[in-house]
């Protein structure tokens, strides 16, 4: 028996056969089981299945079947857009063309992805933009406009400002709705139309959590969801049950309403409003930023200027100056929505005051710590032109609130992912969710011959990071320049701090010029994958995103080297906060939370070596705790069968 078979009955037998290359994996046969169980019994899942297990197809095939029988919905959430595009326009469709089942499925994005027309259209427009470049962009996605039929940034062959692209872009706050003169031809509207009439809601984890925090507004109703690359599900929930505050969006709000300098802004192109209004509200936002600068001076002098980040552990630490000025420009913009006449203008001006009502609702709740069991901080962003301050505040434990908008109003949910267990069970990812007695669970090993393709080589002699820090960098980075010399390229060299990788760049740069050396953060993460990619003799340096979500198979990449053990930087606000947490419910922290994050991360920079069943090469472990601390070894475990080598000439034999 096969998958097909197995959903669909012995009609769909052959359909195998039909396709290029495909192998039946007893892997994929339990997770169609484990699926149809779920839905079956409204139990939540948890899958973890290793690397070429093809488990997007193993839980795609019941769940085509479970929304064409049902005439329901299913999300399906990811995290990196590559596996999006990869379910949209490859597993979708062929699977569609295959079965011959009449299901639709749609990729969901935010709205602010999509062109405005009005806004695009809107009387004195050119009044926005404050220089000839931003005139420029105007003008061509006015051209852009004619001939795109979805209205999506993504598919402009074109790159634009995000100030420019903020102006025109589709915001749900500044809808008319019904009352729109481009309704009929709103890119927005005609692509909830698509998201209403399909079966299948492809989105992001982002997305999908947006969709929670507006109560349900953003997607259409649906009766499942599958979380695949499920390991990055807490923290992307944590980020959007907080709340944040800056000075560049505070400057930002002002500028909007009326930006001295360019003399620009809502406030001048507002018509039927009396002139004595609109200079009194003027001198109300002017009044506001003042109250700005003063409340964030103060920051400034009690946490000074240079790049840091720091926790916030006294309330009110220093006076929200804003408060009394925002609540005097709001009742002034109360006074001015009196006077609008242009259905437009009243709904930007309702914006406007949501907005300032929020901004003082955000700061009064970081100020005062009004949230128990929040972490609060700010960040302090040292740039060229300005300093940025930003003001945080975080859940410590999501569990509760993941358990009650999620789990209980959805069933099931299925999480999956290549890397979710640690020491070969899911209490941490089931603890951190509040997934308890009603999930059911399978673990599940890749199919590919790691122990004749891959090699683990821990290298030696180096110093104890934890300890010597500086002498360790030292001699891990002259290790890298030994093995990316004599692997001419193809490698991936991963990192867990900014300073470590741009000092291992510098010296890569230098030693070895006939190398090309990519470096996070000097090109947008697609273009330096495709760089990397197409180049032969090419290195690529990252950092934390870089550990997962590449997909680079075939010969461009045979090495990847982790610099060191990825643990969580203990004074992370989150992280301390989390560690102190259980420090008082007396559960070693380290055992409890740093550990089982390090191994979950530990793994996917592992995964990034084997991609296919032909991929073959070494995977590079430069962190001497692997072999010398008692806690090395729970990160060998979590590792396929592999051999292990001690020495680069040892190496040098595999490969060759």
């Amino acid at each position: 028996m096969n998958i097909f078979s197995l959903v669909f009955g012995k009609d769909k037998e052959d359909l195998i056969r039909k396709i290029r290359g495909f192998e039946s994996r007893p892997q994929q046969i339990h997770i169609v089981k484990a699926v149809q169980h779920a839905l079956s019994t409204k139990r939540h899942l948890i899958v973890e299945a290793g690397t070429g297990v093809g488990k997007s197809l193993a839980y795609l095939l019941p769940f085509i079947k479970w929304v064409v029988t049902n005439n329901t919905k299913v999300v399906i959430s990811t995290y990196t857009k590559t596996l999006q595009e990869q379910l949209v326009k490859k597993d979708l469709p062929n699977l569609k063309k295959l079965l011959g089942l009449d299901f639709k499925f749609v990729l969901c994005l935010g709205s602010r992805n999509y062109l405005c027309l009005r806004r695009l259209n809107q009387d004195n427009n050119y009044d926005l933009f404050e220089s000839k470049q931003e005139r420029e962009e105007i003008e061509r996605i006015h051209e852009w406009r004619k001939t795109t039929r979805t209205g999506l940034r993504l598919d402009m062959e074109f790159a634009v400002k995000e100030s420019v692209w903020n102006k025109v872009d589709r915001e749900s706050d500044l809808c008319l709705g019904k009352k729109c003169i481009f309704r009929k031809e709103c890119f927005y509207s005609k692509a909830r139309t698509e998201q209403y009439k399909a079966h299948i809601l492809i989105t992001n984890h982002h997305l999908f959590f947006s969709h929670l925090a507006s109560e349900g507004n953003i997607l259409p109703s649906f009766g499942a969801v599958v979380f695949d690359e499920a390991h990055t599900l807490e923290d992307v929930a944590t980020s959007y049950l907080g709340i944040e505050m800056s000075n560049f969006q505070i400057k930002y709000f002002f500028d909007s309403l009326f930006n001295p300098q360019s003399k620009r802004g809502f406030l001048r192109r507002i018509d039927g409003v009396p002139r004595r209004a609109i200079e009194e509200a003027r001198k109300k936002v002017e009044e506001s930023r003042n109250a700005a600068r003063t409340f964030f001076s103060e920051l400034a002098l009690k946490f000074g200027e240079e790049s840091k980040t720091t926790r916030i552990r006294e309330k009110q630490l220093v006076v929200n100056y804003l408060k009394e000025p925002l609540s005097r420009l709001i009742s002034m913009l109360k006074d001015i929505l009196e006077y609008a006449k242009d259905d437009g203008d009243k709904i930007e001006i309702d914006f406007f005051i949501s907005r300032a009502y929020e901004i003082n609702s955000i700061l009064d709740t970081i100020l005062y710590m009004r949230e128990e069991r929040y972490v609060y901080w700010i960040e302090i962003l040292n740039r060229q032109r300005a300093v940025k301050y930003t003001l945080y505040a975080a859940p410590i434990d999501i569990s509760l609130e993941f358990r009650k908008r999620v789990l209980d109003r959805i069933k099931p949910v299925i999480l999956t992912s290549a890397t979710l267990s640690t020491k070969g069970n899911f209490e941490f990812i089931k603890t951190n969710l509040g997934m308890e007695e009603d999930t059911d669970e399978l673990l599940l090993d890749s199919p590919f011959n790691y122990e004749g393709n891959a090699l683990l080589y821990l290298a030696g002699n180096l110093p104890d990071p934890s300890l010597e820090f500086e002498l360790y960098q030292e001699k891990a980075i002259g290790e890298i320049k030994n093995i990316v010399s004599f692997m001419k390229g193809r490698t991936f060299v991963l990192f867990t701090s900014f300073r470590m990788m741009d000092r291992a760049y510098k010296e890569l740069k230098e030693h070895l010029r006939d190398l090309r050396i990519l470096r996070q953060g000097d090109a947008p993460r697609y273009k330096l994958i495709e760089m990397f990619k197409h180049n032969k003799g090419t290195v690529l340096l990252g950092t934390n995103t870089f550990w997962q979500g590449i997909d680079v198979p075939g010969r461009a990449l045979e090495c990847v080297i982790i610099s060191k053990l990825p643990f969580s930087v203990p004074d992370e606000p989150i992280v301390e906060a989390k560690m102190e947490e259980l420090t008082f419910q007396n559960k070693n922290p380290f055992i409890y939370y740093q550990m089982p994050r390090a191994i979950i991360m530990f793994k996917q920079g592992f995964g990034r070596l084997i991609r296919t069943q032909k991929d073959k090469g070494m995977v590079v472990i430069l962190d001497p705790r692997i072999k010398t601390k008692t806690y090395g070894r729970d990160f060998l475990k979590v590792l396929p069968r592999c051999r292990r080598v001690y020495d680069l000439d040892s190496a040098a034999e595999f490969l060759v």
